[in-house]
C-alpha cells in the first residue's frame, strides 16, 4: 500500500512543482508585459511628439531654402553686405498731426536705392472716427495716432557701377 501512496504523492509533488513553475513563469511573463506596455507607451508620446513638431521642422526647412535662394540672388546681383550699415528706427506710439507722420514717411524715401527701410511694426490710424486716412482732413479732425518701428539699411560706400543684374 505504501508504493500506490508515494506514487500518487510523487505525482502530486511534481504536478505542485510544475504548478508552481507554471505561475512564476506566468508572474515574471506579466511582469515583462507591463514594462512593454510601459515602453509602447512611452514611444507613442515620443511619436506623437514628433508627428507635432513635423511641420514646424518641414517650415524651417523651406525657410532655410528660402533663405539660400535669397542669398544666392544676391549674390548674382552683385550686392555686397559690406557696403552696408543698419540702424533701429522707433517712433513710439502716440498722437501725431498729418504733417508730421507725411514728413517721417517722406524722411525714409529720401535715400532712394541707397536704403531700404523694414518695418517690423508700422501702425497709423485716424483719431477721428469719421476721418480717413486718404481723405483731406474734416473740420475738428483731432489727428492720427502714429508709431513705427523697424530697421534702415543704409549703403556705407557709394556704388560707382551700378550692380550687375543677372536673371
Amino acid at each position: 500500500m505504501n508504493g500506490p501512496r508515494t506514487l500518487k504523492l510523487a505525482a502530486l509533488a511534481l504536478a505542485t512543482a510544475l504548478l508552481g513553475g507554471g505561475a512564476w513563469l506566468a508572474q515574471s511573463g506579466l511582469k515583462r508585459l507591463a514594462w512593454e506596455r510601459q515602453q509602447f507607451a512611452q514611444l507613442q508620446l515620443e511619436l506623437d511628439n514628433a508627428r507635432r513638431l513635423l511641420p514646424e521642422v518641414q517650415q524651417r526647412e523651406q525657410l532655410v531654402r528660402s533663405l539660400k535662394d535669397v542669398a544666392q540672388q544676391v549674390e548674382r546681383m552683385g550686392f555686397d553686405p559690406s557696403r552696408w550699415g543698419e540702424r533701429r528706427l522707433r517712433r513710439a506710439q502716440g498722437p501725431a498731426t498729418r504733417v508730421e507722420a507725411a514728413q517721417f514717411l517722406g524722411d525714409l524715401g529720401r535715400g532712394g536705392a541707397g536704403q531700404i527701410f523694414v518695418a517690423d511694426v508700422f501702425d497709423i490710424a485716424t483719431v477721428s472716427p469719421e476721418a480717413g486716412l486718404f481723405q483731406p482732413p474734416l473740420a475738428g479732425d483731432q489727428g492720427l495716432t502714429f508709431g513705427v518701428t523697424g530697421t534702415l539699411h543704409f549703403q556705407t560706400v557709394s556704388v560707382s557701377q551700378s550692380p550687375r543684374m543677372a536673371p
